[in-house]
């Protein structure tokens, strides 16, 4: 038991926070080599190693993220599927880190907002911004309420944890829809990708109030978005928008490190059919 006290004591979990951040780090690196020398000064793109380089490093940090779920499993670690159980992170920190990201949310809408008022997509923006602001507002109700002694209302977790989704998806559909003319595919496919993954990552998390939970789902695609929500601050975009992918890696790098935290060992308790009003199993 002294290996699963690693984990509940937050060691394991802080490690591997620092871990995707650090490749983060390293990947804003790599995207703004890319900008600086694989572009021509019109914004086109240019034969360059660094295209693939990104798109390999991508890839090898998912490769390092399944290598992680594979040594827990390994070491027969799992987190229950009970909400209250996976995501209790009782402590002042925990709740002042879920405030912050929060705030970060509302932020990045505020800004947002008041930036694109004379775009001529504006209206696209600023539903955008309106999202952001409800999933700020959504995503510290929802990690707190695994917290309360009572069971809180599922029909509230739902809907916390739909707001996240809803955005990303938003996000998903208007970033494709501002650049159907645009042949540059490198200037808006690692956003469009983020944007994509957490979207992911934010279904794979109301899968536990869904009906669905899976940890590994779950741990993977918050690691991996995680990592790109940071890579993709590199990019020029408004403000505003870069507020809310420091605020979504923020609030993955938190549901990771309360996960790996609230690990057990064991045996997994076979999962319990439950209906799920339609929600995918992935």
């Amino acid at each position: 038991m002294e290996e699963l006290e690693e984990y509940r004591s937050g060691k394991k979990s802080l490690e591997l926070s620092c871990y995707i951040a650090g490749a983060g780090a390293f990947g804003v690196f790599l995207r703004w080599l890319q900008l600086q020398l694989a572009f021509t000064e019109l914004g086109l793109p240019e034969p360059s190693i660094f295209h693939g380089l990104l798109f390999l490093f991508a890839l090898a940090g998912a490769g390092l993220f399944l290598y992680f779920i594979h040594r827990y499993d390994t070491q027969r670690l799992y987190l229950p599927d009970d909400f209250s159980s996976a995501f209790s992170c009782a402590g002042k920190l925990y709740l002042a880190i879920s405030i912050l990201a929060g705030l970060l949310f509302c932020a990045g809408a505020v800004l947002l907002f008041m930036q694109t008022g004379t775009d001529r997509n504006s209206s696209d923006y600023q539903l955008l911004a309106v999202l952001a602001g409800l999933a700020g507002i959504s995503f510290p109700l929802w990690l707190g309420s695994a917290n309360r002694e009572k069971a809180p209302n599922i029909w509230f977790q739902c809907a916390t944890a739909f707001f996240p989704m809803l955005f990303f998806a938003a996000w998903v559909v208007i970033c494709y829809k501002l650049n159907t003319i645009n042949s540059v595919i490198w200037s808006y496919a690692l956003e469009l990708v983020t944007a994509a993954a957490a979207m992911f990552a934010f279904f794979r998390l109301g899968g536990y109030v869904f009906g669905r939970p899976k940890w590994k789902h779950t741990l993977f695609s918050c690691m991996l978005a995680a990592m790109l929500c940071i890579m993709s601050l590199a990019d020029e975009r408004y403000l505003g928008l870069q507020v809310i992918f420091l605020a979504a890696a923020v609030s993955f790098l938190l549901c990771v490190w309360i996960i790996v935290k609230n690990f057990r060992k064991g045996e997994e308790p076979p999962k319990r059919k439950e209906n799920t009003g339609g929600f995918e199993s992935l």
